[in-house]
């Protein structure tokens, strides 16, 4: 516990005052009860600020979260656990906990005296929060005596930070999309071989050699990766992620709720039901692609695949996930790119995602030189497939309108260049994307099997 303000209240300064009066004015007309009375009353608060001291310093909190692992549009609960580790019993406690930045409002306890060795927990209510990273606390305490003369004000150091990931949904059973001309037994295929981008990276597997350490994107993902030039050809899935804030409509607030998820219109509450959940995927096609691409991902994980991920135009290096829960964090702390235009950082990795993995891509409007990009990424009659969920963004601006022309367009391009394309609108779920591109896989490994006979 950090050091704070202490002092004595107004009553026990007048107390002081009047003490301090007595005992002069005792002196002075020789009256000794009144200098005892007056010496009283002026120590009264010196003790008072002694045994509040002497409490404030063995006060522990503990807090924690429930659920300790939330989705875009949960509450989240707090429980703290003040305990008294002091024989000697408290004042009222006055607390405040530190809230997310993100969130208005205060969350503030008055907790009746604690005894010795006493514990007690308060609980207070996050409203539905959006997609993001957030740190509850630190904790502030205020200890007041029983006559309430002297106030002192702490604060613990201790934070909990904890991250709102997108929402996962459960894709439907099934192999997900392989090339068609290499069975799954296949032996790994050498990267070089096929001039893929060699600062593709990985994270670090236990026996991986220390000198195919990626520094760069390591101190950038806060985890150690590793350069992939051995990678198995049939296992590898690329998921392109379109970020750029002028591809979507109704882009997340990063004011009270973190990057996504509906907007906070009042402080947490310490009873009584939270604010009713709100789907961010409702109001923003960007929320809608984050989603999409955490629910592909953990598919494509599950199944034992190996997922690199295509979202950072700033660092547009492949990140390759292995793990779902570090794929959910990752993707509940992706911003909205404002800084560019199109696809054009992507391209060399793009070309690398066509030669040597299946290529599943979450796209919101596409303008001409991403709209080139993505065809030239993915040569007509390639064994490998390619799939779009190609998102018709004027449906989230105005939910009721009708399919625009150039997102028809652009469908229309991707499948001319042997992109399997699927349209997604606002209301639509992944899961049914998601089945509407595998019915487009399985038609179009029939043909080909067809062709071949």
């Amino acid at each position: 516990m950090s050091a704070g303000r202490a002092g004595f209240t107004t009553r026990a300064s007048c107390l002081i005052a009047a003490g301090v009066t007595a005992v002069l004015c005792g002196f002075l007309l020789g009256v000794q009860d009144l200098v005892r009375a007056g010496a009283l009353a002026a120590a009264l608060p010196l003790g008072a600020a002694l045994v509040v001291h002497r409490s404030q310093v063995r006060i522990a909190n503990r807090r924690a979260l429930d659920p300790a692992r939330a989705v875009a549009g949960e509450s989240v609960g707090v429980n703290l656990t003040i305990s008294n580790r002091a024989m000697l019993p408290t004042g009222t406690l006055l607390l405040e906990d530190q809230l997310p930045h993100q969130v208005p409002g205060h969350a503030r306890f008055v907790l009746d005296r604690l005894g010795g060795r006493e514990a007690r927990t308060v609980s207070y209510q996050l409203p539905a929060l959006g997609r993001g990273r957030y740190r509850a606390g630190p904790l502030r305490v205020r200890i007041t005596d029983p006559f309430h003369l002297i106030d002192v004000t702490r604060s613990f150091t201790s934070t909990s930070e904890f991250i709102v990931t997108p929402v996962v949904d459960a894709l439907s059973a099934g192999e997900p999309p392989r090339s068609y001309d290499i069975g799954e037994s296949a032996s790994s295929h050498s990267v070089g071989t096929h001039g893929a981008d060699d600062a593709s990276t990985r994270e670090y597997r236990t026996g991986d050699d220390l000198r195919k350490i990626h520094w760069r994107s390591s101190a950038r993902t806060g985890v150690l990766m590793v350069r992939q030039e051995e990678r198995p050809w049939q296992g590898q899935s690329t998921v392109v992620l379109d970020l750029r804030s002028v591809a979507h409509a109704a882009l997340p607030d990063l004011g009270p709720t973190g990057f996504g998820g509906s907007r906070v219109t009042g402080p947490p509450t310490t009873s009584g039901d939270p604010a009713a959940p709100a789907d961010p995927r409702v109001s923003s096609s960007l929320e809608w692609a984050v989603s999409a691409a955490a629910s592909i991902g953990t598919h494509l994980v599950v199944a034992g695949r190996e997922l690199g991920l295509l979202s950072d135009l700033a660092h547009p290096d492949r990140i390759w996930h292995n793990d779902t829960t570090r794929l959910a964090e990752y993707l509940g702390c992706v911003q909205p790119a404002t800084a560019y235009a199109d696809l054009s950082p992507f391209a060399d990795n793009l070309r690398a995602a066509g030669r040597d993995s299946v290529t599943i891509a979450v796209l919101g409007t596409l303008d001409p030189v991403s709209l080139r990009l993505l065809a030239q990424a993915h040569p007509r009659g390639s064994s490998i497939p390619a799939f779009a969920l190609l998102l018709d963004v004027a449906t989230w601006r105005q939910p009721d309108a009708v399919a625009s022309t150039d997102c028809a367009a652009s469908a229309l391009a991707l499948r001319s260049a042997g992109w399997r394309v699927v349209v997604a609108s606002s209301g639509d779920t992944t899961a049914g994307a998601w089945r509407a591109l595998m019915r487009s896989a399985a038609r179009e490994y029939r043909a080909s099997e067809v062709m071949s006979r």
